[in-house]
């Protein structure tokens, strides 16, 4: 009888070691693998979007009017970012941003009446800093960046005295340093490490610096992106 007790019980005391060893070895691989799995994330930023055909051409339509009502001083047509992020540490991305941008634009007065296009290709490169009570990137972020925009014009300025055209074609590059502040939410992040891709969604409230040109930069809803975690 005493043999049998023995035996259970080394089998017992036997059982309980593996077992801790066991989540043991899945703590290890969990934090081991923890900032291996989805470090890198890329998806399509529609905020440039938002921004460039609606926020921008509004403010400044209303802010300085055109006197013809068939035309808008300034028009968005087309806004599109790329994004893309790695992660360094458990709660701090690389970000880069690359986008294309375009828009028309008309004024006219006594002397002068000017049909264009303005075509901007944008990049940034930036650290996110994610604000949370865990080792993940995702939640609350602030992001320290540097960027800078291509602006490349292109129209025709009509002078009413002559009638003669004139082409008007410039690139202007704008630098800028600004710090945007936002939310990454990591849609199906219970489904664990071993998930494959996985969706997220960059919702940003502002993007606020300084700007060679224009001195101070302010971009509301600068970022709204959908894409995948892998």
């Amino acid at each position: 009888m005493r043999k049998n007790i023995s035996v259970i019980l080394f089998l017992f005391i036997l059982a309980n070691i593996t077992f801790a060893d066991d989540i043991s070895n899945i703590e290890k691989y969990t934090n081991e693998n923890g900032l291996n799995s989805h470090r890198n994330s890329l998806g399509v930023n529609f905020g440039s979007t938002i921004f460039y055909t609606l926020i921008a051409p509004s403010i400044a339509n209303i802010v300085v009017p055109s006197n013809n009502r068939e035309h808008l001083k300034l028009q968005g047509t087309f806004a599109l970012d790329l994004t893309y992020t790695f992660r360094i540490f458990e709660k701090m991305d690389f970000n880069l941003d690359a986008g294309f941008y375009s828009m028309k634009t008309y004024y006219n007065n006594s002397s002068y009446e000017y049909n264009g296009n303005v075509y901007g290709i944008g990049f940034s490169l930036g650290s996110r800093f994610y604000i949370n009570n865990k080792d993940r990137a995702s939640g609350f972020f602030l992001m320290p960046k540097l960027g800078g925009t291509l602006f490349i014009t292109q129209g025709k300025e009509y002078k009413k005295s002559t009638m003669s055209y004139t082409n008007l074609n410039s690139n202007i590059f704008d630098f800028y340093i600004s710090g945007e502040i936002g939310f990454r939410i990591d849609i199906s992040r219970g489904l664990g490490i071993n998930s494959g891709v996985r969706p997220f969604l960059d919702i940003s409230i502002i993007d606020i610096g300084f700007s060679y040109k224009s001195i101070i930069r302010v971009v509301p809803l600068p970022r709204f992106a959908i894409g995948i975690l892998f």
